[in-house]
């Protein structure tokens, strides 16, 4: 009896955390619409899925816009510095590629390795921002260290960034789960990597207040 007990206490749990994440996911969309809003959006979808993820929230809608408020200008203006940014080399990319110089043509590959090192930074643009209160050159310089000091989750939390479009490509069937749950689903196993390094500089933080 008490067996079955708590296996229903962990199906509770289970389906409980499936119900936020799947709200957290029609909240992010929502708000990512505007395009522009991106970057809040996300900002305030890592702030909940952090409470989620160490069993501290309870009420998501309300974290995630009071986030989404107090970060909307900063991570806006981060997002769109990103942004521009890709619009460079993407023109870059083009007027190199309609070079006849092949010299010139082998910068093609430095584009790609630049696109890689910047969309991981951005990753972690998210989680700083949402986390820590710092000025726009601060999280971006931060966002960067933090790939040097934490290689191999960096790259874990850049691969979850493409399920859902590996989910959409090569598993039409489940594409339903991309609506439902792409961009929180995504989000919480990517959370999975970078919580324990948040936790590394929460401590370390909280040793300097000391």
């Amino acid at each position: 009896m008490e067996l079955l007990m708590g296996k229903g206490q962990k199906f509770f749990a289970f389906a409980t955390k499936l119900a936020q994440l799947m709200w957290l996911n029609i909240l992010t969309i929502a708000c990512s619409l505007p395009v522009v809003t991106v970057g809040a959006a996300f900002t305030a979808m890592h702030r909940v899925l952090v409470d989620i993820y160490r069993d501290e929230e309870d009420k998501i809608t309300r974290t995630y816009f009071v986030s989404f408020k107090k970060n909307f200008w900063q991570a806006t203006k981060i997002w769109l510095l990103y942004l521009v940014f890709y619009a460079v080399l993407l023109v870059d990319y083009w007027a190199l590629k309609a070079l006849d110089n092949n010299t010139i043509r082998y910068l093609n590959i430095l584009l790609p390795v630049l696109v890689l090192i910047s969309s991981l930074s951005l990753s972690w643009v998210f989680v700083m921002q949402s986390r820590y209160e710092l000025s726009m050159k601060d999280t971006i310089v931060f966002s960067f260290t933090r790939i040097i000091a934490f290689p191999l989750r960096t790259l874990f939390m850049g691969a979850t960034l493409l399920l859902p479009f590996i989910v959409t490509i090569y598993l039409p069937k489940f594409f339903i789960l991309v609506p439902l749950l792409g961009v929180s689903g995504s989000g919480i196993i990517s959370t999975c990597f970078y919580n324990s390094a948040l936790k590394v500089m929460e401590d370390d933080s909280q040793g300097e207040e000391v």
